[in-house]
């Protein structure tokens, strides 16, 4: 199955692949959900979370490695250059639209998010199929051991929905839900950082998981708004935090 990343590849003919993967990580960065000094999951660990193969991450790693924003060195771990002189420059950035969605009040977005994400839930759940099953209980056996490891969980989290808005098969839905999630990224990082925030986190994906297997729609529904309930919750406190 084409992960939700890629979904619209066939309307975007100017870009590949590893274009895309490449905005989705610079993104990250441009976010404050990858921060400076961060180590990237290796390209074996980006291939399987994302669903590509190692030259489409070695491709797109290339590529955010021209603008500066990682170090990649040869038998040596990629990290992150989060260096501000280079966000402050205009038009370096590929298209994202994405980054617009934090002009918004966090009420607004988590309010659309409830109402985008319980449908795309909905939908899944009764289209979902067993490989696409396998494909999400894989990604969450690889959470599971993602308890002390934020960056590679928030990468996995931004996956895990993704993935549900692929099996809901709904380019619109899938195009709202990817830009609403990008809303207050380094708030979420934050969040993550707390004892116990991810392994919360896991157990809502297992509910959402759990009623999907079950091609439950009004409980697949009711888990993520549950789940996105959560995520409004735990961003509201960590955005009062910083103020």
């Amino acid at each position: 199955m084409t992960r939700a990343a890629f979904a619209f590849e066939k309307t975007l003919k100017n870009k590949t692949k590893k274009e895309i993967l490449a905005e989705k990580i610079i993104e990250m960065i441009i976010t404050g959900l990858l921060r400076d000094g961060d180590v990237l999951p290796s390209e074996r660990e980006l291939s399987s979370m994302f669903g590509v193969s190692r030259e489409t991450v070695r491709g797109a790693l290339g590529i955010i490695q021209a603008y500066g924003l990682i170090h990649v060195s040869h038998g040596a771990k990629t990290r992150v250059n989060r260096d501000e002189a280079l966000l402050a420059k205009e038009n370096w950035l590929p298209e994202s639209s994405s980054l617009e969605i934090n002009t918004h009040s966090l009420d607004t977005v988590f309010e659309s998010r409830k109402v985008i994400e319980s449908a795309i839930a909905r939908k899944a759940a009764a289209k979902v199929t067993e490989a696409q099953l396998e494909e999400l209980g894989n990604l969450l056996k690889q959470q599971a051991g993602m308890f002390n490891d934020p960056v590679r969980f928030q990468l996995s989290d931004h996956q895990f929905h993704q993935h549900i808005a692929a099996i809901a098969d709904n380019p619109i839905l899938i195009n709202y839900s990817d830009d609403l999630y990008a809303y207050g990224l380094k708030f979420r990082r934050q969040v993550m950082n707390q004892p116990g925030s991810i392994e919360q986190s896991y157990l809502e994906h297992i509910d959402i998981y759990n009623a999907l297997s079950q091609k439950d729609e009004a409980a697949a529904e009711a888990a993520m708004i549950r789940h996105i309930t959560s995520v409004h919750q735990t961003t509201l406190a960590a955005i009062q935090t910083e103020e």
